[in-house]
């Protein structure tokens, strides 16, 4: 049997060359050219370990967990999903030069949760994880206001004084899950004021991955394990009745996802190298 392959679009990196993964990714090759062998970046620039890599390998950016590994006077690029103010902060104190990579609309949801405590507000801050590198980013700007919680934990939630509370949202989210929790959320608490905000990159990936679904009969989505809008891609099929897998790379394929299915659709996450895309086709291919 023949497969027929159909590819999302959009797919793969979000973004310009003034905002997203592109964006960020270049920032961090161009601070490389420009200070050989004196750059480094606090965790992954993107949560894709290819990319990491590569700027590892090829550009010689050094990767640390903590700003104490890096001598005074280097520089420092900060990732896509923003920073606590404490790093920059220390980053200053060491004399680092920052290269900021953070995404725009990523520092947008910082400003507002800064604007929101300064008026006195509770800021309910909705994230794929607690631990995910931009809710920490963000809550970390009034952590004395934000309470930091989940799409699952939200049936859950009580807030005390809603007319007063803001909610807004981690921009990887799946839109699908969010509106409908946002929904029952809002009946419980008509008072308060919700900001969703999900990505415009995150929202037409995900709309076209859920068109595709109901015209396939397998989603395969290429991202990383780590990656939450390479997962929320993954998810939105199977939320609206479809089946999908997501993988890292095509070594990850499985021959048996694909018997009995003729129309496959391949989408990948914002953070994920075409490359990997082109090679996770190759190999279904060889499937027929």
């Amino acid at each position: 049997m023949n497969k027929i392959i159909s590819v999302a679009k959009p797919h793969g990196f979000c973004g310009n060359n003034k905002f997203g993964v592109i964006a960020a990714i270049e920032k961090a090759k161009q601070a490389a050219k420009q200070f050989p062998g004196k750059v480094y970046m606090l965790g992954e620039i993107v949560h894709n370990q290819h990319v990491v890599d590569e700027l590892k390998k090829e550009c010689g950016v050094k990767i640390v967990a903590s700003l104490d590994q890096i001598p005074n006077g280097e520089v420092l690029i900060i990732r896509a999903h923003g920073a606590i103010p404490e790093i920059f902060k220390r980053a200053k104190e060491k004399k680092l030069k920052i290269v900021d990579a953070t995404c725009p609309l990523v520092t947008q949801a910082h400003k507002e949760i800064l604007k929101l405590a300064s008026q006195g507000k509770k800021i309910v801050y909705v994230a794929s994880k607690k631990n995910h590198d931009e809710a920490v980013g963000a809550a970390g700007e009034a952590p004395e206001c934000v309470i930091l919680t989940t799409l699952k934990e939200l049936k859950k939630l009580e807030i005390e004084n809603p007319k007063n509370t803001v909610l807004i949202t981690q921009t990887t989210l799946s839109t699908i899950e969010t509106e409908t929790e946002l929904e029952s959320l809002q009946e419980r608490y008509s008072d308060l004021t919700i900001k969703p905000h999900i990505c415009p990159a995150t929202t037409d990936r995900q709309k076209a991955v859920i068109a595709l679904a109901k015209q396939n009969d397998l989603v395969i989505i290429v991202g990383s394990p780590t990656s939450s809008n390479s997962n929320r891609l993954k998810d939105v099929v199977i939320e609206t009745g479809g089946k999908a897998y997501i993988v890292d790379t095509a070594a990850e394929l499985q021959k048996s996802w694909f018997e009995g299915k003729e129309k496959i659709a391949v989408s990948s996450g914002a953070s994920t190298p075409e490359h990997l895309l082109e090679e996770v086709i190759t190999k279904i291919k060889t499937y027929n």
